[in-house]
């Protein structure tokens, strides 16, 4: 069913101190899903939202959100975390592709269908290289921004931000089954008429909605999308089990629908909705969908 809209803040009956744990190179970044919860909705209904950057004494808080947007969590920042009687995500340290996906590819398996390559880092290891740029010193730099202009082959890489789609199995080079950067996923591709679908599960805690898009092309991204679906709450109950063995408390998962079966694509735990204010009208349906979602954290640390 269609979810939403979503009324303003409400009065709460216990104001707690939230403290929003993030990476020393980032902090809580602008436009990111959870900055626009906690600036919309949290602190306008009296709670206290305090954002740690780095690896300093954190301050004390009600509750905890782990938020690094990194794939890999650096085991500093999850030894912070567990300082605290409770902390959203706390359990998650990375969201690897080889961790999140069950149906990757290996060479001599049998499958030879259309394949997509991807990263095994998240948004294609761009926060990652970000780092390493932004860290290295003059001649490590310049080495990593001559590395951007050399055939991507020779360092494992994929070149710009498209993951490769392959008709088959067998057409995957071999230097791609090399890289321990990259990974080989079946092409799962759900159809809606003359259309392709792809819906995007945000969750905290017991809140949720579905966003769902339609575009021409099998791969659905926001670049491509002709349609925008009324937000809804259909989610497999495949997908919610699997977010438990994942132990997501907060995020957003990508997925499609095929023959009946949910396949996971993407799991993030730092979902971001780009830099647009105000924010735009479907972003605040899905933030004030997941806004509720902190009071049963609150109810178990009452």
């Amino acid at each position: 069913m269609a979810v939403g809209p979503y009324p303003a803040p409400r009065p709460i009956d216990r104001s707690a101190t939230i403290a929003i744990l993030t990476h020393a190179d980032q902090g809580l970044v602008a436009g990111t899903t959870m900055a626009r919860i906690a600036a919309e909705h949290w602190s306008p209904a009296g709670h206290r939202v305090l954002v740690h950057r780095g690896l300093g004494s954190p301050p004390p808080a009600d509750l905890a959100i782990l938020h690094v947007g990194f794939t890999v969590v650096p085991e500093p920042y999850l030894s912070i975390a567990v300082r605290y009687p409770r902390t959203i995500n706390a359990g998650i340290g990375n969201t690897l592709k080889r961790r999140v996906c069950t149906d990757l590819l290996h060479p001599d398996d049998t499958y030879d269908g259309p394949v997509i390559v991807k990263t095994d880092l998240n948004h294609g290891g761009k926060p990652e290289w970000r780092q390493r740029v932004r860290r290295a010193n003059l001649p490590a730099k310049a080495w990593l921004k001559l590395q951007e202009c050399l055939p991507p082959h020779w360092f494992g890489r994929l070149n710009g931000n498209k993951y490769p789609v392959l008709p088959h199995k067998r057409d995957v080079p071999d230097w791609i089954w090399r890289s321990p950067d990259l990974v080989v996923q079946p092409l799962h591709a759900e159809r809606r008429g003359e259309l392709y679908a792809m819906h995007q599960w945000y969750f905290l805690g017991d809140q949720d909605c579905v966003s769902t898009f339609l575009g021409r092309e099998p791969v659905v991204k926001l670049a491509n999308v002709v349609e925008r679906l009324p937000l809804h709450e259909d989610v497999p109950d495949a997908l919610r089990e699997r977010r438990a063995e994942l132990k997501f408390d907060y995020g957003k998962f990508d997925f499609v629908i095929v023959d009946g079966k949910p396949i996971l694509l993407d799991a993030n735990s730092t979902p971001n909705e780009g830099t647009e204010f105000p924010t735009p009208p479907r972003v605040v349906a899905i933030c004030g969908a997941l806004a509720g979602g902190l009071d049963g954290f609150l109810k178990l640390d009452a």
